[in-house]
């Protein structure tokens, strides 16, 4: 792509959103012009006054309505600024709120790998960036576009009306202006592009060292983030010194031409005119008091002019960052919210020549030519070392990255996984929880509506009530960011109280009970057994001792199953399980 050139999606999705309320946009944009030209034309009228007042006689009568008629204009000007303004705040303001909602949806709504490939300190900057630069956007379209593009016409009109020579020296002026800053500018946009990437970026990695804090702390790490941090910041300086500089050279070359040239051609060329007896005190007057009211606009639009060219800059790079060219407003109409229905599961889950590579190395296969049939009911265990496709098999069940047709059969028909996850429970093996209360987290992971009563119950059937009774809120306690105020049996408690409360017919134990010591491991694997016996369960653990009583034990290596059984036959056959059953330390596997 031409570096020259940004792309510009963010601004289109700006402007496909505004144009679903482009008649009350269209509406308070006139009001605040009607307000503006209240006040562009006031130059004129005051020509005319000195002109009425140097007269020989003295035009009283004439002066009189004029005067009024330059009070009627700023009375006018204020009642319908404010006025609009009022419409502004009701109409205008809070489609900031609802365009923050559409990034976050469609943020929210990315595939798995969306988010394991970026940043997500970085995103979450980006989608308040997008949300201000709109907001920025609106107040600069309505507050101060709308007055400068008016006071700029209504300024060459008044030249004009002067003499057409002057009127000529503006306009001729401003096109230079607008052919040289436009390089300019993109070069400057172009810094700002570049300087609003290494910002985001260590404002992401600012975010991520503070999130991560026990790690922090655990390992004395508070230098060396300090620096790390340190020399990202350095970074930012040097590419916010660059854009700065070109800034510079905008306002630079922009003085150049208003303060070497169009003023003192217009102001040279109207003194000489009226020594010269070409023009009188009137038009004279009208010049001065417009060359003032210009001297204001014109450095006001050269900023907004250079403010909007940085605007657009941060706000496509992070556009591009969260959507590439996808213009997200637009998207965001054509994709609807459409609920997914869990499909019906009657009798059997099956794998079919399963094979499997992560989108970032498609050419290391992760899984290999899967073939595995579940029956409904059935308790199936998951074994193997590390790395050998254990838990790839449930990234997959839980509809993270999508499968090829006729991969994934239930009750013998082709099943998209986003449905499948929909009959899928989940205890993860190292479970995150939100900032927010206990009881709030339990309920979490259902979408129905659920009493205190109905979550106490699952709490308790999980044996979480017994630390949760002790805590001083009770269920109401804030856990902490990813539950950091929990210790990691009790996040494990939590996970699994969670799956009580979540009543679906397939069950995923992704080592459920890893976090708990004996004592607790005892009741929850009780409570565990008491869940599952009407449910299909896959659970995997490095504990086999956890999955002697499962129907069958799945034995993975290289992403393959290399043995299928249950127990007892595994150890009779003497192949991979025996072999791992009898290298345990410990109840568990010796990688």
């Amino acid at each position: 792509m031409n570096k020259s050139k940004l792309p510009t999606a963010g601004f289109r999705s700006y402007m496909s959103y505004l144009a679903q309320y482009k008649l009350r946009a269209t509406l308070i944009g006139l009001g605040f012009m009607v307000a503006n030209i209240c006040l562009a034309v006031v130059p004129y009228f005051i020509g005319k006054l000195t002109g009425a007042l140097a007269s020989n006689p003295v035009r009283g009568h004439e002066a009189v309505l004029l005067t009024w008629l330059l009070i009627g204009l700023s009375v006018a000007h204020s009642m319908t600024w404010h006025g609009t303004e009022l419409f502004y705040v009701r109409f205008i303001r809070p489609l900031v709120f609802s365009y923050e909602n559409i990034l976050f949806r469609q943020v929210i709504r990315r595939p798995y790998p969306y988010f394991v490939d970026k940043f997500t300190g970085k995103i979450s900057s980006y989608i308040t960036t997008l949300s201000q630069e709109f907001r920025g956007f609106l107040d600069d379209v309505f507050y101060n576009y709308i007055s400068q593009v008016v006071s700029i016409v209504a300024l060459v009109a008044i030249m004009i009306s002067v003499n057409w020579q002057t009127g000529l020296v503006f306009t001729l002026g401003l096109l230079a202006m607008l052919l040289t800053g436009r390089k300019y500018a993109r070069i400057m946009s172009e810094r700002e592009r570049h300087s609003s990437d290494i910002t985001s970026t260590k404002n992401g990695k600012l975010i991520d060292a503070i999130a991560n804090f026990a790690n922090v702390k655990s390992f004395h790490k508070e230098m060396v983030e300090t620096l790390a941090i340190g020399r990202e910041q350095d970074k930012a300086r040097a590419a916010d010194r660059k854009s700065f500089f070109w800034s510079m050279v905008f306002w630079t070359v922009m003085s150049t031409w208003v303060r070497a040239a169009i003023w003192p051609a217009a102001i040279g060329l109207n003194v000489y005119l009226f020594l010269h007896h070409q023009i009188g005190i009137a038009q004279l007057a009208t010049l001065l008091s417009a060359i003032l009211l210009f001297s204001s606009t014109i450095w006001e639009a050269v900023w907004y002019v250079s403010q909007f060219s940085l605007r657009r800059a941060r706000v496509e790079e992070a556009h591009k960052y969260l959507f590439g060219d996808v213009n997200v407003a637009q998207q965001f109409r054509a994709d609807p919210d459409i609920a997914v229905d869990a499909p019906n599961f009657a009798s059997n889950l099956q794998f079919t020549h399963l094979n499997f590579a992560y989108p970032d190395r498609p050419d290391v296969p992760v899984l290999r030519d899967i073939d595995l049939a579940i029956k409904k009911g059935e308790k199936i265990g998951i074994v193997g070392h590390s790395g050998s496709g254990k838990t790839t098999l449930t990234k997959l069940l839980l509809g993270y990255y999508p499968t090829e047709h006729d991969q994934l059969l239930l009750d013998s028909v082709q099943v998209d996984v986003t449905r499948l996850s929909r009959l899928i429970s989940y205890v993860p093996q190292d479970t995150s929880l939100f900032h927010r209360s206990i009881g709030d987290n339990i309920a979490y992971a259902t979408d129905r509506e659920v009493s205190q009563n109905e979550i106490v119950q699952a709490a308790q059937r999980a044996h979480a009530d017994e630390f949760i009774d002790k805590l001083l809120e009770g269920y109401e306690t804030l856990v902490g960011e990813r539950g950091v105020k929990l210790s990691a049996g009790q996040r494990q408690r939590i996970a699994i109280a969670r799956a009580f409360l979540d009543d679906k017919p397939l069950l995923i134990l992704d080592e459920a009970t890893s976090a708990l010591d004996s004592e607790s491991e005892l009741l929850v694997q009780e409570a565990l057994e008491n869940l599952w016996h009407n449910k299909t369960v896959i659970a995997i653990a490095h504990r086999l001792s956890t999955l002697r009583h499962m129907d069958k034990i799945v034995v993975m290596d290289s992403g393959r199953i290399v043995e299928f059984g249950s127990h007892s036959e595994l150890l009779h056959a003497k192949g991979a399980y025996a072999k791992l059953w009898a290298h345990q330390s410990g109840g568990f596997i010796e990688e």
